[in-house]
C-alpha cells in the first residue's frame, strides 16, 4: 500500500504525533520554533533534534511507515559511534518535505531536549526548541535569514512581555566560543541592570 502524500504541515503534524507516540524525547529545531517566538516566514523543511539511545531503528521504521525515507546520513565522526550526527528524510510525492533528523549527542542538543517547550507551530501543538536555544543554533549557523531571525525573536518575546533568559544564552554562547556573536544582541536587547 503507498503512503499518502505529505505536505509541509501535515508532515509535522505526522512526524511530531510518531515521536510522542514512540516515547521519543525531541525538540523541533530550525524555523518553525521562529514561527512561534519570532516572525512569521516561510519554511520548506522540518529541523528535529531527537534523543535516540537504543530506538534508533524504531524510530526509523515509524518514519518509514508515514512514507518518509532516509536518503543519506551524515556522520558520526567518531567510527565508535553506531548513530548518525544527522539522519536527511524525504516524504514521498511530487514534492517532497525533507526532514532533516539530528541526533542529540552534545550537551547542548540534550539541553534543547530536555528544555523544550510546548507550543504551536503551522496550527499544529508541538514540543518546540525554546526561543533561547533557537537563538544560540541561530547564532552558530550565521546566514542572513538566521540573523534576522535572532531580531525577530528578541523583537516578539519584548512585545509579548516574554523576556529572554540570559543566562541560558550566555552559559551556551560561551560554551559554544561564540560570545562575540551574542553581545550586539545583548546591547540591542538584554535585561538593564
Amino acid at each position: 500500500m503507498t503512503s499518502p502524500t505529505l505536505d509541509l504541515r501535515s508532515a509535522f503534524a505526522a512526524i511530531a504525533n510518531t515521536l510522542s507516540e514512540e516515547k521519543i524525547a525531541h525538540a523541533f529545531i530550525g524555523a518553525l520554533p521562529v514561527l512561534a517566538w519570532g516572525r512569521v516566514r516561510a519554511t520548506t523543511d522540518i529541523d528535529v533534534v531527537v534523543v535516540v539511545e537504543d530506538n534508533w531503528e524504531r524510530l526509523s521504521a515509524a518514519l518509514k511507515a508515514l512514507g518518509v525515507e532516509q536518503h543519506k546520513q551524515i556522520g558520526p565522526a567518531d567510527e565508535t559511534d553506531s548513530l548518525p550526527d544527522v539522519a536527511v528524510f524525504y516524504t514521498s510525492g511530487d514534492s517532497p518535505v525533507r526532514i532533516d533528523v539530528f541526533i542529540a549527542k552534545t550537551q547542548f542538543e540534550q539541553a534543547v531536549v530536555a528544555t523544550a517547550r510546548h507550543a504551536t507551530a503551522l496550527d499544529v501543538s508541538v514540543r518546540l526548541a525554546r526561543p533561547e536555544a533557537s537563538i544560540i543554533y541561530k547564532l552558530l549557523a550565521q546566514r542572513r535569514r538566521d540573523l534576522d531571525d535572532i531580531d525577530g525573536i528578541f523583537e516578539a518575546r519584548r512585545i509579548a512581555n516574554d523576556p529572554l533568559d540570559w543566562r541560558f544564552l550566555e552559559h551556551w554562547s560561551a560554551e559554544w566560543g561564540i560570545e562575540d556573536r551574542l553581545a550586539p544582541y545583548r546591547v540591542r536587547y538584554g535585561p538593564s541592570e
